[in-house]
């Protein structure tokens, strides 16, 4: 069991829940990620989430969209994101950093020179959500490489998977998907994970998702913590779902509207501050 779903299960313990932040690959790089970092580690964030830019962006909403497009124009590629990982990781040695990005953005620095890379900067988790772990079986070993290093594969469960009636080939997906979670499972919020801040979830519908994914884990053996993403937006929507919902939480797009629309350092710290307190 890695640090991260050791801390994840500890918070639900005591009815709280983790948060997870990614950092926009924005220039100048990489001040502005340490800029960031720096807030993020001072408001408490549990893990800091780096991305890997594509080369065509296209599941994304209009904020990560927009950013993608950024970095492209900007020459920003996966030696940039590993060089912010490389000094956040001296910066902030006990913070803890997870990379992620689809797998033409891996392919592009070789999978084994990335799982190098992971295990050389300490990472538990990497997060790669386009790789086909279950329905091909791992084909090129990339879980099993990272494993190797001790290094956890995050897996996506989308709340329709999740309600797949029981015995039924989704079902069966749903099965072995839930075998393989390690460290944390993501569950999309939003319907086919499709990023950009929202104004609500469907809470009812998400909680049900989230006990079918706790019978899963029990009939399979695994317990790992499940972690909301897509969408969230504010302290409120985190309080709902930290509390009343059972699960933690990731955002990304709420914290690149702040950097981008010019708010001050002060003024993102604060916001991460009660995010962060509204899973406590």
């Amino acid at each position: 069991m890695n640090p991260i779903e050791q801390k994840f299960l500890s918070y639900e313990a005591k009815g709280q829940g983790g948060v997870i932040v990614e950092i926009p690959m924005l220039p100048p790089i990489p001040s502005t990620q340490l800029d960031l970092a720096r807030l993020l580690v001072r408001a408490g964030i549990d893990v800091i989430q780096i991305p890997i830019p594509v080369r065509f962006p296209w599941m994304y909403g209009a904020r990560i969209l927009t950013i993608q497009k950024m970095a492209a124009r900007n020459d920003i590629w996966y030696e940039q994101s590993f060089q912010v990982l490389e000094a956040l990781v001296k910066q902030y040695p006990q913070a803890e950093f997870m990379p992620v990005g689809f797998y033409g953005g891996l392919q592009r620095m070789g999978q084994e020179n990335y799982i190098r890379r992971c295990a050389e900067l300490g990472f538990h988790l990497a997060d790669i959500p386009d790789y086909p772990l279950v329905h091909d079986d791992d084909p090129r070993g990339l879980a099993a490489g990272l494993r190797e290093k001790g290094i956890d594969y995050v897996t996506v469960i989308s709340a329709e998977m999740a309600m797949e009636p029981e015995g039924g080939p989704g079902w069966r997906q749903l099965k072995k998907l839930v075998s393989l979670s390690y460290g944390f499972c993501f569950l999309l919020a939003a319907a086919g994970g499709k990023t950009g801040e929202k104004t609500g979830f469907d809470y009812d519908g998400l909680a049900r998702a989230k006990e079918r994914i706790l019978r899963m884990q029990e009939l399979v053996g695994r317990r790992c913590p499940i972690v909301a993403v897509c969408g969230i937006a504010t302290p409120q929507q985190v309080r709902t779902l930290v509390k009343d919902v059972g699960v933690h939480v990731m955002f990304g797009s709420a914290l690149f509207t702040r950097v981008m629309n010019g708010d001050s350092g002060e003024e993102i710290y604060r916001f991460l501050s009660e995010m962060k307190q509204a899973a406590m």
